[in-house]
């Protein structure tokens, strides 16, 4: 390379002016030497130089500096330029000086003067000194100063004479480095070497490439070239070493393919991008060379070395190299099981022809096989390098036909074998090694794996000799995955019973076959996948009717037989055994499996040979019956077995036998037969003959009389009531064609609950599906509270005789006939055209009686045959409804029935409607109402009345009044209901009549999940005394008359009524009394002691004791003297006078004392009392159900204090007591008591003529005024 001086060196120069150091005496002059180095660039070095042609140095600051300034600049050039082409450690020599000098007498000295020397004398100066000619050795290599550098243009030459044109010069130094001028060597021949052993997929030999670097070396480039003879393979690893010093020199090479790719064209390379080589050093190119699903084949490659140098370049081959690759190739095979020795027999199929060993052999059902699959594994694999051996079965397009044993059954076994490209051992687990236990074995639904274990893996690599593995997987067929012979006909579109032999899953499915793997490492190779068939033999069932029954002896399959009805089964096989046949047939078994409820007729069992038409021998067979589990077997002998069911024989065989449906069979049983035939351990069952059990679904039904279209089951009925049961007579699965034999008998019975319910037999009637009358056709008949209704009998044919049995006449008790056992072979049957339909019965009744709480339930009974079958159940609560009457002083008050109403006082007759139930069976209110004939004699009805709801009231779900409220009446606002709900009335005769409206009605009608009820009442006035005054409603309830009971008051005559009797004290009140004159007291003194006895004498209400009260302090007492003399003084009345009350029955006495009469002097006096009667304050209410609270007091209400309570009564019209007279006399001493009682008479009979006094009593001091005797 060329620069500002040289290339790979560079020379410099200095110059002196002037003397010098000094002069040396002489003239000056040029010289040049020329040493390979001198050492060092440094200012003695080229001293040193200068001394080796005599010339010694003045050491004098100018020529020292011209050195320096020489040196200093040749060697900053020999740095720059080194470092510039890529030395960067660069060690620069001195290899030549030219100088001037002066030679002189005392010396030849330098003294760093230029001489003024031209570039014409500095160059004859430089050829004169003999170094252009010579040859110099430089690391044992010779080179001239025309040699060139690396860059082919500079040479030690070039660089003097480029420095000699600078002339004037003092000196002139040249500086190279190590690499100047170049000495490069190529080096010797490239050495190629492959690592040992066999490679399967995945595996690895290593390739190395060998090569000296050389001297003065400037490229070092590897080449390997491929033949992988088509097989895929990855290069990986790429690293180049400098083995000499032990360096990694890989980042100093570019290759052209990545680790783990294939190179491009088949050639690896790598190309040396670090600069200059070191000389002579060994530099080894090593890789690895991986093998991806190899085929069994070589892989051969050749290396080539490129070498170049400064002037010189090399291209060498190595040897050409290869290594075997392995691929591998399993097969595999069905096997058979050898019953003799107990052992798999296993085969291998290296051609995989799939017709070896069990591969295209027919099955039974529950034959032994197995699955084999065979690998091999090369010799010589690499070593440790097999990371994964496996054997995988996947039996899942067999799974169908085959299902493996227990994991622990698996085995692998290995075997040394002569090849490794196929399998070579059969029998391999007599004559090999069972190995299982170097084996990892899993089992995934069909799919088996045997895995080699680590151990195992390094034992499989580097082998002298070649080896099979095996896997083995022992198994059982097992058809149609376990659901057996009768799936697979379905499967393969056969009928039931019918022999097929089959090679796929299904009609349409996959073939039975069986696929294998082996998998060395990530290569994995698929096996041939041979396939095996099954075979299911022909296994056929029939029943026919038998003729005691009236059969015809033909197949009744499917059809209706009844219990007690007799029938055959046949039992028949005709199997064409194939050819290919895994294993021959040693047993034949016939296992018949009756139904639980079938009574065979054991004796009746017999085999025919169909080909010959005989009977075979119960000699060729066994037969064992077993009730407990319903079966029996029957086996034939080895010896017949062998004679007629051997491989390819067609053997026809026939079993039947009698039996009996059970009485007990329930109604909803289907009586099924089913028979298997066993051919060694294959079980076949036939196709399954069943005769369905009578499919009778007789219904009840319970509908409203006016819509039979509407249930009314569960709904409440109420007295009265009619509707229908309808009783469905199910005919529709009976037929002349779907029973096994004539339907003998069918109708119904129904026993309803006469206590309750009134049915009219002759009303019952019988429909057919298109809604006919046919009654006709049926015998109908009530007794006991029972209805039954039959078909009718008619003429019936029995085949087995021949004869016809008579229909009439027909059964006159239906009650006996419906239990009668019935003969087939006597007794006549129905009309068959009856059947296949549904008939409706049906029976009105209508509610006779009814009791709270109890529920009226019915079904029916169907019988057909001798079969009973029972319907379901309806229901109906019943619910008694009475309307109820009461009598009452106020709305909500107690009861007075039977009690007292007073004269002219008002009340209130209570009168309730029925309560309708909710859920009634007819919910519709066409009418309801209450009428009331009042006793005009006694009530007088005010006009006034009302209704009240007595159950909350609903429309739409939702309460519009409640229990209690009021609803209608007199003043009564109905807008909030939309209208009136009630009206009433009342006729001239005093029938008052009050009646829901067509509002009420409708939502009544409309609401059935309540109770629905109301409470009338009618304001009347008692205008009349009686004893017992009864009243009765009649309630209109749709089309229902339902009286109410009877309720009744009195009105006692209460008239009251004051007593007052005077007599004197002294006698007492019975001999003191003395109203007559005759009997006038004959008085001792004037003053005489009187009392006055005063008793309330009101009439009572006999029941409660009531009656008029008075006031003591309210009486008036006028006592008048009406003849004679004196006066009754000083009245004396009780303590409590004031507070006194006289109630009915009571009395009090006041006292007085006569005065005034004198000897000889008479007195006759007349007393009267007059009192205001107190009784109950009557109550006239004009608005009784306004609801208003009217506390006007009564302008004559009085409080009365009756002990604790205070009672407010009313003052009546004042009475008047009776007069009671009293006498009384003083004698004279002249006269006699005769003669003074004439003289009383006298005055008496002019009473009124005679002085009254009006007796009062005296205040409390007694100094008041007298007067009359009306309290204080």
């Amino acid at each position: 390379m060329a620069g500002a001086l040289a290339a790979d060196g560079g020379g410099g120069s200095g110059s002196g002016s002037g003397s010098g150091d000094g002069t040396a005496g002489g003239t000056g002059t040029i010289s040049w030497v020329y040493k390979d180095s001198f050492g060092a660039p440094t200012r003695e070095n080229v001293k040193a130089a200068m001394a080796s042609a005599g010339v010694r140095s003045m050491d004098g600051a100018e020529s020292n500096q011209v050195i320096d300034d020489a040196v200093t600049g040749a060697k900053d050039e020999c740095v720059a330029r080194a470092k510039a082409s890529g030395n960067q450690s660069p060690d620069c020599r001195l290899v030549s000086v030219g100088f001037v000098h002066t030679p002189g007498a005392s010396g030849d000295w330098y003294t760093g003067a230029n001489g003024t020397f031209n570039a014409a004398q500095w160059k004859k100066a430089y050829n004169d000194s003999g170094i252009p000619g010579n040859t110099y050795s430089y690391q044992g290599v010779n080179y001239t100063t025309r040699s060139f550098f690396s860059d082919g243009q500079t040479s030690i030459n070039s660089l003097a004479i480029r420095e000699m044109d600078k002339a004037p010069r003092a000196v002139i130094a040249i500086v190279l480095d190590q690499d100047e001028p170049p000495v490069d060597t190529p080096p010797a021949a490239p050495t190629k070497r492959i690592s040992d052993g066999v490679s399967a997929d995945s595996m690895t030999n290593t390739t190395t490439i060998e090569s000296k670097t050389g001297r003065k070396g400037t490229k070092l480039d590897f080449k390997d070239t491929f033949d992988p003879h088509g097989q895929q393979y990855t290069v990986s690893n790429l690293k180049v070493t400098d083995k000499t010093a032990g360096k990694d020199m890989t980042g100093s090479y570019t290759f052209n393919s990545a680790n783990g790719a294939t190179p491009s064209g088949n050639v690896l390379t790598a190309t040396w991008n670090g600069g200059s080589l070191p000389d002579d050093h060994d530099f080894e190119f090593a890789f690895d060379v991986t093998v991806h699903t190899p085929e069994t084949s070589l892989v051969k490659d050749k290396g080539h070395v490129s070498w170049k140098g400064v002037t010189k370049s090399q291209d060498k081959d190595t040897p050409e190299h290869e290594f075997p690759t392995w691929k591998p190739n399993p097969d595999k095979s069905w096997v058979k099981w050898d019953a003799k020795s107990k052992t798999w027999k296993t085969v291998i199929d290296p051609t995989e022809s799939n017709t070896t060993g069990a591969d295209d052999n027919v099955f039974l059902d529950g034959d032994k096989a197995a699955s084999a699959v065979n690998a091999t594994v090369a010799k010589d694999l690499v070593k440790d390098q097999l990371a994964t051996f496996q054997i995988e079965d996947d039996y899942a397009n067999a799974d169908y036909l085959f299902d493996a044993d227990a994991k622990s059954e698996i085995r692998v076994y290995e075997a040394d074998a002569d090849r490794e490209d196929q399998s070579s051992v059969n029998g391999i687990n007599t004559v090999g090694k069972d190995v299982t236990d170097q084996y990892t074995i899993t089992v995934e639904d069909t799919k088996v794996t045997a895995t080699a274990k680590a151990a195992h893996l390094k034992e499989l690599t580097g082998m002298a000799k070649a080896r099979q593995v095996t896997l083995l997987i022992p198994g059982k067929i097992n058809f149609a995955n376990g659901k057996g012979a009768a799936q697979v006909r379905k499967d393969m579109g056969v009928a039931e019973g019918d022999e097929t032999t089959f090679c796929t899953a299904g009609k349409d499915g996959h073939a039975l076959t069986n696929a294998g793997k082996e998998i060395v490492n990530n290569q994995a190779v698929s096996t041939n996948e041979p396939k095996i068939c099954g075979y299911v033999p022909p296994v056929r069932k029939d029943v026919v009717s038998e003729a005691s029954q009236g059969g015809e002896q033909e197949s009744v399959q499917g059809k209706v037989v009844f219990p007690g009805q007799k029938v055959e089964y046949q039992l028949a096989t005709t199997p064409k055994l194939p050819s290919q046949l895994a294993d021959d047939v040693e047993q034949v078994v016939f296992t018949d499996t009756y139904d639980q409820y079938l009574v065979p007729d054991k004796q009746t069992l017999e085999v025919r040979d169909l080909e010959s038409g005989k009977t075979i021998s119960k000699k060729q067979y066994s037969t064992k019956w077993d009730e407990k589990s319903h079966s029996f077997r029957l086996d034939f002998t080895a010896a017949y077995v062998k004679a007629n069911w051997g491989k390819g024989q067609n053997p026809r065989v026939l079993v039947r036998f009698e039996g009996t449906v059970s009485e007990k069979a329930p109604t909803d049983h289907r009586v099924g037969n089913q028979w298997g035939l066993t051919l060694n351990n294959s079980l076949t069952p036939s196709n399954r003959v069943y005769n369905t059990p009578p499919e009778l679904v007789p219904k009840k039904e319970d509908v409203s009389s006016k819509d039979k279209t509407v249930s009314i089951d569960g709904k409440t009925l109420l007295l009265c009531d009619t509707g229908n049961y309808v009783v469905t007579l199910d005919a529709k699965h009976l037929s002349k064609d779907s029973t096994a034999y004539k339907v003998q008998r069918l109708g119904i019975v129904d026993d309803f609950d006469d206590e309750y319910l009134d049915v009219d037999q002759t009303k019952i009637e019988v429909l057919d599906e298109k809604g006919q009358d046919v009654t006709g056709k049926f015998n109908v008949q009530i007794k006991d509270g029972v209805a039954y209704v039959f078909a009718k009998t008619v003429d019936t044919e029995i085949p087995a005789t021949g004869e016809t049995v008579k229909g009439d006449p027909q059964p006159s008790d239906l009650r006996e006939y419906s239990t009668r056992k019935l003969d087939a072979m006597t007794d006549p049957a129905i009309d068959q055209n009856l059947l296949g339909q549904e008939y409706q019965v049906i029976m009105p009744y209508k509610v006779s009686k009814v009791k709270d709480g109890y529920t009226v339930m019915n079904k029916a009974i169907q019988v057909t045959n001798d079969l009973s079958k029972e319907t379901n159940e309806v229901s109906n609560p019943l619910k008694p409804i009475n309307p109820k009457k009461d009598v009452t002083v106020k709305v909500g008050g107690e009861s007075i029935d039977g009690k007292s109403v007073y004269l002219n006082r008002t009340f209130l007759y209570q009168l309730d409607s029925s309560i309708l139930p909710a859920g009634r069976a007819y919910p519709q209110v066409d009418q309801w109402k209450i009428v009331d004939p009042l006793n005009t004699a006694y009530d007088q009805y005010t006009g006034q009345w009302a209704v009240y709801a007595s159950r909350d009231l609903y429309r739409d779900g939702k309460v519009i009044a409640a229990k209690g409220d009021r609803i209608a009446g007199n003043g009564f606002d109905s807008s909030k209901f939309g209208g009136d709900l009630f009206d009433a009335s009342a006729d001239d005769k005093g029938v008052v009549t009050v009646e829901a409206t067509e509002a009420y009605r409708k939502l009544v009608s409309a609401d059935n999940d309540h109770e629905n009820g109301w409470r009338a009442y009618i304001q009347c006035k008692r205008v009349k005394v009686g004893e017992k005054i009864e009243n009765q409603f009649t309630e209109y309830l749709n089309d229902k008359v339902l009286p109410s009971n009877i309720v009744w008051t009195r009105t006692p005559d209460m008239t009251p009524s004051i007593h007052i009797e005077k007599y004197d004290v002294e006698s007492g009140e019975q001999a003191g009394d003395r109203d007559d004159v005759k009997d006038a007291l004959k008085m001792a003194g004037d003053s005489q002691q009187i009392a006055f006895k005063i008793t309330n004498t009101s009439k009572t209400d006999s029941s409660t004791g009531e009656g008029a009260w008075y006031l003591a302090r309210d009486l008036q007492m006028v006592d008048k003297t009406i003849a004679g003399e004196g006066e009754v003084v000083d009245l004396k009345y009780p303590d409590d006078w004031d507070t006194l009350v006289l109630k009915p029955g009571e009395s009090t006495i006041v006292t007085g004392t006569l005065k005034g009469v004198r000897q000889g002097g008479r007195h006759t006096d007349r007393v009267k009392v007059t009192g205001t009667p107190l009784v109950e304050c009557p109550v006239t209410d004009t608005d009784p159900f306004g609801g208003k609270n009217d506390e006007t007091r009564p302008s004559n209400a009085v409080d009365v204090k009756d002990g604790d309570k205070t009672v407010t009564l009313c003052s009546d019209t004042k009475v008047e007591s009776n007069t009671d007279d009293w006498s009384g006399y003083r004698p004279s001493l002249a006269r006699t008591g005769a003669a003074i009682g004439g003289m009383l008479l006298a005055v008496i009979a002019v009473g009124a003529l005679g002085t009254g006094l009006l007796l009062a009593r005296r205040k409390a001091a007694g100094t008041g005024p007298r007067g009359a005797h009306s309290g204080r």
